[in-house]
């Protein structure tokens, strides 16, 4: 029922103010922001505006459409990258300004070859997921799992137990006494929580690996992005989705990002243009979300995340759903990563659902900010 009822508020806009479906991190806005002055080349990247101001970037990682019907199928419009997504991309491949201009023929050239590969071929480029991950995603998604043997089976890996009880502690779970033991941290978590731990511990090595020249540079930039998306695509959904999808979705969405900058690293310098055009850039958005896709499909992942990374018509309208719910938590991630701090007040262009989430990511990742 709560998916119908998101269906319904997409195609008619019938959602009450509070509802993070009304008033789309990923819809254009209802006074679209001014774009920036062309020029031949930018100066240096200025700062990002504040949001409300004359010259905003709007709510939006990307500009599309609100989702339509076309020939009986609901889909999205062609992603289009907004201001604020083209001032990320441009600091993830460590560039200080962007060329107001169509992409080169050598960048062209370059994005052709790689449209190529395959979801293999692709998965290929990252580390390899946990030998062990199967097994920790039967056993926490398991209904009549004990805790005792939750504790058992995590116990055996370090990491996981460290990244347990600090997630026990965070103010995610806002524990009114501080978690010293396992099992305790596995009863605070719950199911949900550990669904979370297992792929976010899985996850987040693929992010941190990279030593070549763009993968090193973008530190851990993706994976900031891609854990607060995570968590604000859970926070927004609506009580009775698939959460645990909702989450896997959200920590995904970047992976064909990653990939690339390993392919970028993978090649001789002479190969590879400068990617400083602002019209390169705006593809890497649509070309990356498939990539990704294409990833998770490869890696045997539910069918619905691959489907919500990359819509396409002819899917249900449950992934359509969720890959608007993505979109969404991508704007609210987004902005707290690049502009950490707002109050409700500058964040007026958001439904209260929005600025809420915004507000739980401020609180959860304020500290150590590598935006701030």
């Amino acid at each position: 029922m709560a998916l119908l009822s998101s269906l319904r508020k997409l195609l008619t806009g019938s959602a009450d103010a509070t509802s993070p479906r009304r008033s789309s991190g990923t819809g254009a806005p209802s006074s679209p922001a001014p774009a920036p002055a062309a020029s031949a080349a930018r100066a240096e990247m200025p700062p990002l505006p504040s949001p409300g101001s004359a010259h905003s970037l709007g709510p939006s990682m990307v500009s599309t459409q609100t989702a339509v019907y076309t020939g009986g199928e609901l889909v999205f419009p062609t992603l289009e990258a907004s201001p604020e997504w083209l001032h990320f991309s441009a600091r993830l491949l460590g560039l200080s300004r962007l060329k107001d201009v169509p992409p080169s023929a050598g960048e062209q050239a370059l994005m052709q070859r790689l449209q190529a590969q395959r979801g293999s071929q692709w998965a290929d480029l990252l580390p390899r997921l946990p030998a062990v991950l199967p097994q920790l995603m039967r056993l926490v998604r398991r209904p009549d799992v004990s805790g005792a043997e939750l504790a058992q089976l995590l116990s055996r890996d370090p990491s996981l137990v460290g990244e347990l009880m600090r997630l026990a502690n965070s103010p995610r779970y806002r524990t009114e006494r501080e978690i010293t033991d396992l099992s305790g941290a596995v009863m605070v978590l719950g199911q949900q929580g550990l669904n979370q731990l297992v792929m976010s511990v899985a996850l987040r090595p693929i992010f941190h690996q990279g030593r070549g020249r763009y993968a090193s540079r973008a530190g851990t930039l993706l994976w900031d992005l891609s854990e607060r998306t995570a968590l604000a695509t859970m926070r927004l959904a609506n009580a009775g989705d698939d959460e645990f999808s909702a989450y896997l979705s959200g920590l995904s969405s970047q992976l064909g990002l990653m990939a690339l900058l390993r392919a970028l690293d993978g090649m001789s310098a002479p190969a590879v243009p400068p990617l400083d055009r602002e019209g390169l850039h705006r593809q890497l958005l649509p070309l990356t979300a498939a990539w990704s896709a294409q990833v998770v499909e490869h890696w045997g992942f539910p069918p619905k995340v691959a489907e919500a990374l990359a819509p396409r018509p002819g899917r249900g309208a449950e992934s359509t759903v969720l890959a608007h719910l993505v979109r969404q938590a991508q704007a609210v991630a987004l902005r707290q990563l690049m502009q950490p701090g707002l109050q409700p007040a500058q964040l007026g262009d958001w439904s209260a659902a929005q600025q809420r989430c915004y507000a739980d990511l401020d609180r959860e990742f304020s500290a150590g900010n590598p935006a701030a």
